[in-house]
């Protein structure tokens, strides 16, 4: 029984000098996984087409609110930036800022993005992507990128001279995310209110690239109105493609939780040394220790006491 005592009362002494070491506030220098993010949104005409969830919304609202639920699914101290991509750039509107301390002015800011935020009436996806690459390597630390499109090109490229990606491949990591749906469908035509006002007809879009159209021109050569240029879908092979030559992780937005997933990867995770507070962690030892010493029962040697008044302990031998 000595070497059961024994053991008992060393739980006992470990439980009061953790316990009491959390008095002097501890601290132990730990690496972590953190995460910095700038959510890059396509805000262009075909973001308006509505193919991407029962309930109707147009693809940047689904993006919008899928990006929040997944945002709010992220572990405090993750910092997250927003920017609008139209016309062949994109334009920073905050910088990443930790999320659980600036979640409401976060989410106000991202449901507010709204395609009426346009500048240009263009849609150069590949040039839009690797600006905001560009952008995101002038920012201070590492940033990942996670750049939402459908891809849908406005004017169409010219596929003798495609935009060329001049950075390093893999510098700049994150994720091109597809949003749409597979099948073509008609471009909506919206006034300043968010009203329907139509679809775009085949004579009102580009179906060929601005230098062809210009040498059309000069050469007095017919402009080309046939085409699907007027309808959307998601081009996703494109987007690979785009991913592939950049270095970034392509991923089909399809609900919150692949969205979320890949946020969280350990791909995209950014290792950081950080000073950890770790007066719950002696806290727990010191009740675990109770608890042992507990299992091993009582200090002295006699009985517990009994249910109804039975001695606890055995009488002493009168003088």
């Amino acid at each position: 029984m000595s070497g059961r005592r024994n053991v008992q009362i060393a739980l006992l002494l470990l439980a009061a000098a953790l316990l009491a070491a959390t008095f002097a506030r501890p601290t132990l220098q730990l690496p972590r996984q953190t995460f910095r993010y700038v959510m890059v949104f396509d805000i262009t005409q075909s973001m308006n087409v509505m193919d991407v969830s029962a309930a109707g919304s147009t693809r940047l609202e689904y993006a919008k609110k899928t990006a929040l639920d997944a945002l709010s699914e992220m572990p405090c101290g993750t910092e997250f930036g927003l920017a609008l991509f139209t016309g062949h750039r994109a334009f920073l509107l905050i910088t990443p800022i930790e999320i659980c301390a600036n979640y409401r002015e976060l989410s106000t800011m991202l449901s507010s993005i709204d395609w009426r935020m346009t500048w240009e009436a263009r849609s150069e996806v590949a040039k839009g992507l690797y600006k905001s690459l560009e952008l995101l390597k002038a920012l201070p630390g590492q940033t990942r990128l996670v750049f939402l499109t459908d891809g849908h090109e406005a004017p169409p490229l010219n596929p003798d001279v495609p935009p060329q990606f001049a950075g390093d491949k893999g510098a700049i990591r994150g994720l091109l995310v597809g949003v749409g749906g597979a099948l073509p469908v008609p471009i909506p035509k919206l006034d300043e209110e968010g009203a329907v006002q139509g679809v775009w007809k085949s004579d009102e879009v580009m179906h060929i690239d601005s230098f062809r159209a210009e040498k059309n021109a000069r050469e007095g050569k017919l402009a080309l109105n046939s085409g699907t240029e007027h309808l959307s879908s998601l081009r996703e092979t494109y987007l690979q493609g785009l991913a592939d030559n950049t270095g970034l992780t392509y991923h089909r937005l399809t609900e919150t939780a692949g969205l979320s997933r890949e946020l969280k990867s350990a791909a995209l995770a950014i290792p950081k040394i950080t000073t950890t507070d770790v007066r719950g962690m002696l806290a727990l030892a010191a009740l675990l220790a109770l608890v042992a010493s507990l299992v091993k029962g009582p200090l002295t040697r006699g009985r517990l006491p009994l249910a109804g008044g039975s001695q606890a302990f055995p009488p002493l031998s009168g003088k």
